[in-house]
Formats: structure tokens, C-alpha cells, sequence
């Protein structure tokens, strides 16, 4: 009997979902854009802390489709729609496609239940806090290099990241509930191979089904 050919693009639910999201993303944009032009000049740790929630469509993605990749396209697709409205132009989407680009490549293999998989996604938002600083210092004023400001900044930075993670596990959660994630991961297990009768329990950590 001949096997059929795996799957390597995304289902088209997962599609529908990341753009989905990635409008979401751009509503958040777009209402943070007045206080973060506010703070960029004026304060560089909280512009950092209040710039981490654009990280949260690209994390809640990768939970509720546990599929390889969804939250750089998430990513890609909001940083298309931020184009349009940022005087920065496409430079404006160097932070989102790296934010995708880190979370998907720390969160590479499919995820499991339990603590361990919430552990990789804590590792996960650090990575990210870690890479969004670290570009943040390439457009920093010269009055802003200090020690004070850098330090800050770079603590501000991972406390935001690990809050928007454990902001995506309550959303990922209550959407699980409401069975968005057993809708949007139906259908990816292998071909010829039978769906568990077990009973999939969301819990936010990528587990609301396995990916």
C-alpha cells in the first residue's frame, strides 16, 4: 500500500488562524503606538517593558496551532500591516519577523505536556527579551548608552517577554476551552496513522494537543 505524501505546508486552518492573529497584533499595534512614541525618547526600559505585548500574537499562535513556523508567519504577516502605518518603513519589521524567527527556532520540536514544555516556551520568551534588546542598542541615542539605562532596559525587557508568555498560556487556555486549539491542530497527525482516543486537556503550554 502506498503512503501518502506527508504534509510540509501549514493546514489552511493554520493559515486563516496566523492572519487572524496577525490582525489582532496589528490592532495592538496601532493602540500602543501613541505611548510608545512617548517613551522611546523619554524612557528606554519602559518603552522596552510596554513593546513586549507585540510579542504575544506570535506566542499565542504557536500554542494554539503547535505547528513548526506559525509564529514567524504570524510575525510576517503583521509586519507587513505595520509597514503601512510606521514612519520606520520595513525596518520596522526587523523586531517582529525576529521575534517569529526566535520563538519558532527555540520552539522547534513538538511540544509536550507538563512543566517541561512551559519551561521551553519561559526559555523561549528570555530568548526573545535577549535578541529584542540587543537590536534595540543598534538605534539607542548617544545620551542613552549608559550603564544605567542599558542594564535597565535589558531587565525590562525580560520581565515583559515572560509576562506576555504567561499572558499567551491564560489566553491559549481559555481559547482551548472553547476548543479554538483542538480545531486549529485536528487533522496534523501523521497520514495513516489514528488519532488518539485519549482526551487532549488544554493547558496553554503548547499541549492543547500535541504539534
Amino acid at each position: 500500500m502506498r503512503t501518502p505524501p506527508r504534509r510540509t505546508a501549514p493546514p489552511t486552518r493554520v493559515l486563516l488562524a496566523c492572519a487572524a492573529l496577525a490582525g489582532v497584533h496589528t490592532l495592538i499595534h496601532l493602540a500602543l503606538l501613541p505611548l510608545l512614541s512617548v517613551l522611546a525618547p523619554a524612557s528606554p526600559p519602559l518603552y522596552a517593558l510596554v513593546a513586549s505585548a507585540h510579542s504575544l500574537m506570535p506566542f499565542l499562535a504557536r500554542r494554539l496551532t503547535g505547528t513548526r513556523g506559525s509564529a514567524t508567519l504570524t510575525s510576517g504577516i503583521a509586519a507587513v500591516f505595520v509597514v503601512a502605518t510606521s514612519s520606520l518603513g520595513v525596518l520596522a519589521m526587523v523586531p517582529l519577523l525576529l521575534t517569529g524567527a526566535v520563538i519558532d527556532a527555540t520552539l522547534w520540536s513538538r511540544d509536550s505536556a507538563g512543566r517541561r514544555s512551559e519551561a521551553r516556551y519561559i526559555v523561549a520568551g528570555a530568548a526573545v527579551g535577549v535578541a529584542l534588546w540587543a537590536v534595540s542598542l543598534l538605534v539607542f541615542s548617544p545620551e542613552h548608552l549608559t550603564p544605567a539605562i542599558i542594564v535597565g532596559t535589558a531587565l525590562a525587557r525580560l520581565v515583559g517577554e515572560l509576562a506576555i508568555v504567561s499572558c499567551s498560556r491564560l489566553l491559549a487556555v481559555a481559547l482551548g476551552r472553547a476548543g479554538v486549539g483542538r480545531t486549529l491542530r485536528h487533522g496534523q497527525d501523521s497520514p495513516g496513522r489514528q488519532p488518539s482516543a485519549e482526551p487532549r486537556h488544554p493547558n496553554g503550554s503548547g499541549a492543547i494537543g500535541s504539534s
